[in-house]
């Protein structure tokens, strides 16, 4: 579900009109996040440590308005809730796109994203399409588990303003030090949409995601 916003009644109406002036109006940030709590709830647990980093940087995400506001068919849309997608390697070592719709029970989110994702690796080939969703209301996702970087870029559309309204979102491989675990996230916005504000709440909720990941995944 989602309402539209009328441009003239935009809060940040100069700005997504400045911003649209742009090629390219993107932009992102590479911020160290502590995951030591995920790395050992998901040993303890024998969880994927994949799966329930999505979770909680999804549900952080969604909690900031403007990581939910999309530009479809012309129009300025804030959805309710946006969903995960996400890349997977098939047996031919290819990626293929995945995705399902978001749900806020961890358990049910947890079940999903394996079956998805155990299905996949299954493949031996992958589907024509790239990415055949026309609502725009994903965040489009992936993650470098075997190296550690310091920051990470992504492949941006010139001139398609749907597709930048998308926030990419990219992580590393967690490191060791002094005991506790930390991985580079990146998250990139479209100015259009997103200030620094809104993306440094972002960054902060997903931290604090992180940093109580127990108590969450309970519930």
């Amino acid at each position: 579900m989602y309402k539209i916003i009328n441009l003239e009644n935009f809060k940040k109406r100069k700005q997504y009109i400045w911003f649209k002036t742009f090629s390219n109006p993107c932009y992102g940030l590479n911020v160290k996040m502590e995951v030591t709590e995920v790395v050992k709830y998901s040993k303890k647990t024998n969880t994927s440590f994949f799966i329930n980093i999505l979770y909680l940087i999804t549900t952080g995400l969604n909690s900031i308005e403007e990581m939910r506001l999309r530009e479809v068919n012309g129009e300025i849309r804030l959805y309710d809730t946006i969903n995960p997608t996400f890349t997977v390697m098939t047996k031919s070592g290819v990626y293929e796109n995945a995705g399902f719709e978001m749900v806020d029970d961890y358990h049910k989110f947890y079940l999903t994203a394996k079956q998805v994702i155990d299905k996949i690796k299954d493949q031996e080939t992958v589907k024509d399409s790239y990415n055949d969703s026309l609502l725009y209301n994903d965040y489009y996702m992936t993650c470098l588990p075997w190296i550690s970087i310091e920051s990470m870029t992504h492949p941006l559309c010139d001139g398609n303003y749907e597709s930048s309204s998308c926030p990419r979102i990219c992580w590393d491989k967690y490191v060791e030090t002094n005991g506790r675990y930390f991985m580079t996230l990146n998250i990139t916005v479209s100015h259009c949409f997103v200030d620094g504000y809104p993306l440094s709440c972002a960054f902060k909720n997903i931290q604090e995601n992180f940093n109580n990941c127990v108590n969450i995944f309970k519930k």
